[in-house]
């Protein structure tokens, strides 16, 4: 299965979604540690296929808090 993950800027603000691998680790390094480490940048893996889940987007800015994604958008757009 692919997961997706969200490259965060400094100000936490999505830069580009990447694909990656369904695996608990690679090579022995926690997934989301290892794409941050293989990026250079903070990744927060995003899901398309959840119901009632914001996934990422490119704009969207994360929150760490709630580990929600927000749209840059307003409800009226």
């Amino acid at each position: 299965m692919t997961t997706y993950w969200a490259e965060l800027n400094t100000e936490n603000i999505v830069q580009q979604i990447i694909t990656g691998v369904d695996d608990a680790t690679i090579e022995g390094i926690p997934t989301g540690d290892w794409y941050t480490n293989f990026s250079g940048v903070q990744c927060v893996q995003t899901y398309f296929d959840t119901p009632d889940v914001v996934a990422a987007g490119i704009g969207y800015t994360y929150d760490p808090i709630t580990e929600i994604f927000i749209s840059p958008y307003s409800d009226k757009e």
